[in-house]
This record gives structure tokens, sequence and C-alpha cells, in this order.
């Protein structure tokens, strides 16, 4: 019979062939964590030249805006190629010309790290064919871009209202149009979903102003007084083209007739020729003791 201390020590006895396989494991982790070890250099490596591409490719692409802008402005220098389409070509080359960049720097970094581009962009055709349907509002925008840049329907700094969306054109880009209001808002469009264009920034615009006039004078003393007043403003005041257009009674009103003014005048400059036109009516009215009507709010008693 087997004393005690025999037998605690035949149960922690390892059984044959483990001491073996905890060997075999101890020096497969240890070759790993060597491998592991011995491809940092490498990676960081590969990280640095990646650096030093994606830095290369940054001044590429500030060189290359810097000649797109200098190729817009010699283009505007030509009589017949005005400043606003030259920013828009600007615009457009610049936005064209950063995403082939782009996609150059990407390419070149996954070669660097061993990615295999030609079998990743077949990946990516078959992927892009189950994607057509989803692309193809992208294509709507990039195709809609060239068309307006192609077409020169609007351009950089024009007076616009896109989608009953009004405002000054900042940007346009083979993708989006961007424009600011009046409040400073900027609206980025995408190109494809541009519906309606008006442009008030080509050839001339009509500033319209209403006079309202009482009933009680003559509509022949009111409409010479106006006439002669816009004769004179037609002399002063800059950017008024021709006399003023005075329309007799256009409309009546509840407690007035209107008289109606139209005047020829650059774009941009309708608000602040119909503003000087206003003022001088009202002006000629006070100096012949016409009180233009006007509502009053009834007092109520309290």
């Amino acid at each position: 019979m087997l004393s005690p201390a025999r037998m605690i020590a035949a149960k922690v006895t390892p059984a044959p062939g483990v001491g073996e396989q905890v060997e075999t494991d101890l020096k497969a982790a240890t070759e790993g964590a060597k491998s592991i070890l011995d491809k940092f250099p490498e990676f960081f490596s590969h990280l640095l030249i990646s650096a030093i591409v994606l830095v290369i490719g940054l001044v590429i692409i500030k060189l290359g805006k810097k000649i797109i802008a200098g190729l817009a402005r010699r283009r505007s220098k030509n009589s017949k190629v005005n400043s606003q389409r030259s920013e828009t070509f600007r615009s457009i080359i610049t936005s064209i010309f950063s995403y082939i960049m782009f996609f150059i720097l990407v390419t070149i970094i996954l070669n660097i790290f061993g990615v295999d581009v030609t079998s990743l962009l077949a990946a990516a055709g078959v992927v892009g064919i189950a994607l057509a349907f989803g692309a193809q509002t992208l294509v709507k925008d990039l195709l809609a871009g060239l068309f307006i840049w192609g077409e020169g329907t609007i351009a950089v700094g024009d007076l616009v209202s896109i989608n009953d969306l009004d405002g000054t054109v900042e940007s346009i880009t083979i993708r989006t149009t961007s424009i600011r209001n009046y409040n400073g808002n900027i609206y980025n469009i995408p190109n494809g979903d541009i519906r309606t264009i008006t442009n008030m920034s080509r050839g001339f615009k009509r500033a319209i102003v209403n006079v309202p006039c009482p009933y009680e004078e003559s509509q022949e003393r009111l409409v010479s007084m106006v006439k002669e007043e816009m004769e004179i403003a037609a002399k002063e005041v800059e950017g008024i083209r021709t006399v003023p257009d005075v329309m007799s009674i256009v409309a009546f009103d509840k407690n007035s007739v209107r008289l109606q003014v139209a005047v020829v005048c650059p774009v941009g400059e309708h608000w602040r020729i119909e503003r000087e036109i206003r003022t001088r009516i009202k002006a000629r009215f006070d100096r012949e003791g016409i009180m233009m009507p006007h509502y009053s709010v009834p007092e109520t008693e309290t």
C-alpha cells in the first residue's frame, strides 16, 4: 500500500507529452511576437513614406490651384470673357483637379502599404454595379454641374434665384452651387436638384416704384409733377439710363390711387434707385403741400 506522500506525488506528476506541448506553444508564441516586432520597422517606414507622399501631394494641389487661378486671371483679360465667368472657370477646374489628385494620392499610399489596387478596383467595379442605382444622384449632380459651367447659365457673383432661393452665387463646383442670401445665409444646392434659374445679373434691371396718391388731387397734376421730378432725377441720380416712365393710375386702393414709375437701371442698382425715387417724390409732395395717404389705427376707448 502506498504512503500518503507517494500518492500526492503521483497526482501532481504531469502526463507524458504535456511538457513538450507547453514548450511548443511557448516557442510558437515567442516566434509570433518576434515576427510582429520585426514588421514594426517596415510599417513605420511605410508610414513615413506615405506621410512624405501626402505632403508632396498637398503641395502639388496648392501649386495647381495657384496655376489655375493664374489662368483664370489671364482668361479674364480677354475682352470676350468677363471676370465672373473666369471665376466660375477657376472654381470648376479647381474642383476637378482636387478630386483627381486626392484619388491619385490614395492609390499611391495603398500601393506603399502593399494593397493590390488593381484587385481593389476590380472589386470596386463589381460593387459599383450593385451601387449604380444609388450613385445616380451623384452622377446627375456632376453632369448638371458641367452643363451649368459649359452653357454659362450663371457665374460666380451673379444675383440669381434658384428654386425660389434668392442670393448671390458664391461658388460653383461640379457637384454643388452655393448662393448667399441677403441675410448672409449660404445655401448649398446639389446641381442635379436645380430646376429653375432666374439670373438677375444679365443685361439690365427695371426698378418699379408705386406711388400712392390722394383721391382729392388732380391726377393730371400729380402725373405732371412726378414726371418733372423724374426728369431731374435722370440727370442727377447715377445709374438711371433713361428718363423714368411715369404711368398714370395703375390701381385703386382703399384710400388712394396708385401711380407707377418704371426705371431702367444697371443690375444690382435697382434697390438704391428705388429708394432715391421714393425720397424725391416724397420731398416734392411735401413742397407742394400734398399729403400722401396713410393708414391710421383707430383709438379704442378705455
